[in-house]
Parts: C-alpha cells; structure tokens; sequence
C-alpha cells in the first residue's frame, strides 16, 4: 500500500510539473486554456477558476492542458460549439515561437525539477570528498564473504595483520594482496562497544580470490570519502550538472535502443513500463528516501527526454510540425496531424501493453 501510495504521488508530481509547464507558457502568451487536468480518465474533481477548468482525473499516469484550437480535427468531430473568444487568443493563432515553447515547456520543466530534486539531495547530503589516506575501519562487509564469516562488523577497525601494525588503508591492503588463498591471516581487530568501551580481539580470515581471479580479497570495504557541506548556489549548479549528465546518458541510451544495439526487451536494458517503474520506487522505497528522491530526478528527466522525442502524438512531434509551418509558411492539415497524432497514440499505448507484459512475466518468473 505504502509503495502505491508512493508511486502515485511520484507520478501525479512529475505529471504535474509537465503540464504546469504548457499551461503557464499558454497563459502567458495569451492563449485560451479551457481545461488543466491531472490525471487520465474519469472526472473526480472539477472546478472552474476565472475562463479555466482545473479537473483531477482517476488515472494518475497522465494529464492534459486544453487550449482553445490546438487540435482543431477533434474540435470539429465532436462538435464542440466553439467559445466565443478573440481570434488571436485561439492556439493556431498565436505565433509560430510562441507555440513552439508552449510545445517544449513540459518538458524544460521536468528537467528544471530534476534540477531542484539533485540541488536539494546535495544541499541535505553534501559532496562525497575523497580521503588522502583512509584508516583501516570497515565500513560494509560482502555477505558471507570472509571478513564477514570471521565475525567482523561494519565500525571494526583492522590494527594489526599477523603482528604487523597497520595505519592506513593502503598499509593494510599490500599485505592482504600479498596474501594467498591458503593463507589464513591473524587479523587483530578494534571494537568499540558501549558498555566496555574499546575491545581488542582477533580473529582468523582465509582470504578468497576475485571473481576475475586478479586479486586477494577479504570481502571489506573501508571509508574512501567523506561528506562536505555546500551552500544552496553550488548544490544548484552541482544539480545542474548532474541533470546534463544524466541527460547526455538516458539520449546514448535510447540511441541504442532505436539502433538495435540493446533490445527493448532486455530485462536488464530494455525499457520499463508501469509496472516495473513501481516495482523500482518499491524497492527504492525500502532501501531509503535518498533513492526514491534520486528515482523521482531520473524518471523526470526520462518524462522530458521521451517527450522530445519526433513520435507522433508527443510533444517532440508536434515541434517538428511547428517547424515545418515556419519554414513552409502554412501548418500541416489538422486532418493530417490528428490522423498521425492518433497513430503514433496507438503505437505507444501498443507498446506500453507489450513493456507491460514483459514485466508482469519477470516478476512471476523471476
């Protein structure tokens, strides 16, 4: 239920964000906006405020704003009696710029939120600096790795290897890399408890081989970095960054998946649909809030850079038609870009249905 809950709120925000942006946008440039909706479906909530209806829908996964004369084909066929508005307050005509950011905004928004959620993640959290020379404490262990199976505990600090004292981490992992699988190392060991303060004791650890059989391991992890503090101005820019890069990164990605490099079905790399994106915030969710903020950033950006994208029915699509006019001088049909609209609609809510599948088919047969 938690997770639900969760995973609506996550969507029902970056939904909103998306649509805030047209609307503002519209608003601005003086267009009619007869309708802001959050959520698909059937009308819970309707409330009309000055010329603008604000509606909450039953389906949390999307959302709408309705601007007087953006899609005249559906106007037309349902025989909608036009509002009686000034002609340049209807959507086909304002000018061409204008629509092109009303087009676009949604998705300048959802970037600017990812922004914000990264800026605040580093305003809470700080900046991991590295340490120069990291003591010997153990910070994780592998599960049931050697170190682990000897009784050794995340806060246990490593003072001394068969008799030699040992400072650092670098001190301690030239002996350990110089050790043999068949060697069982004497590993004295520093405890701090609460009621008997510090506690000295040993313990045996037969060391295992890496996976790729290059190096002797213990199974430990020591504190390689610290966290540092950062005002408000460089965790934004710190956010800023971190967006951008994420960006560049989801666009290689998809470029993969529309070359054929990675398969869209590949459980793995392959997209996600509804079902697998809640099982992520589930276990983002458990693992802690920091995950489900970061969660929350990516699935922004991806919400951004899928609609950017030239498919039909997607706000990338309606660009290049924008562009078109522009260059051309006179818009694409309405006949034309409704028929393509619902065509790319299909298309998407088709593969929604088989993404959805695939991850209803992974989770009952993991």
């Amino acid at each position: 239920m938690t997770t639900a809950i969760i995973a609506i709120l996550i969507f029902a925000l970056l939904v909103s964000v998306h649509e805030f942006g047209h609307f503002i946008t519209a608003k601005l440039s003086g267009m009619y906006v007869e309708e802001f909706s959050i959520g698909m479906g059937p009308q819970l909530i309707s409330k009309r405020i000055g010329e603008t209806r604000y509606t909450l829908r039953a389906l949390p996964l999307g959302g709408f704003v309705r601007v007087l004369g953006e899609d005249i084909a559906e106007e037309e066929r349902s025989g909608v009696e036009a509002v009686h508005v000034p002609e340049e307050r209807r959507y086909q005509n304002r000018p061409v710029w204008q629509r092109m950011i009303f087009a676009a905004a949604g998705s300048f928004m959802n970037m600017v939120s990812a922004v914000v959620i990264f800026a605040i993640m580093f305003l809470v959290l700080g900046v991991a600096v590295p340490i120069e020379h990291p003591d010997t404490t153990i910070s994780a262990l592998v599960e049931n790795g050697p170190a682990y199976s000897a009784g050794v505990e995340p806060g246990d600090k490593f003072v001394a290897i068969d008799g030699r004292p040992v400072e650092t981490w670098e001190e301690m992992n030239s002996i350990i890399m110089a050790a043999s699988t068949e060697d069982i190392l004497n590993v004295t060991v520093e405890r701090q408890n609460e009621e008997d303060g510090i506690e000295r004791f040993d313990v045996q650890i037969q060391p295992m081989m890496s996976e790729d059989g290059s190096r002797v391991l213990l199974g430990i992890y020591g504190q390689t970095a610290e966290r540092q503090a950062v005002g408000p101005i460089r965790a934004m820019g710190l956010g800023f960054i971190t967006t951008w890069e994420t960006t560049v990164m989801m666009v290689d990605v998809l470029g993969d998946l529309f070359t054929g490099q990675i398969n869209i079905m590949d459980d793995e790399e392959g997209l996600t649909g509804p079902v697998g994106i809640v099982q992520i915030i589930d276990e983002s969710a458990k693992a802690g809030w920091v995950y489900v903020f970061n969660l929350a950033a990516l699935l922004s950006i991806n919400l951004g850079v899928i609609n950017l994208l030239p498919i039909p029915a997607l706000d990338g699509c309606k660009l290049i038609f924008l562009l078109y006019e522009a260059l051309r001088g006179k818009p694409v049909a309405p006949e034309k870009e409704g028929m393509l609209n619902m065509i790319g609609f299909m298309l998407l809510m088709g593969l929604i249905l088989v993404v959805t599948y695939k991850d209803i088919m992974r989770l009952l047969m993991p």
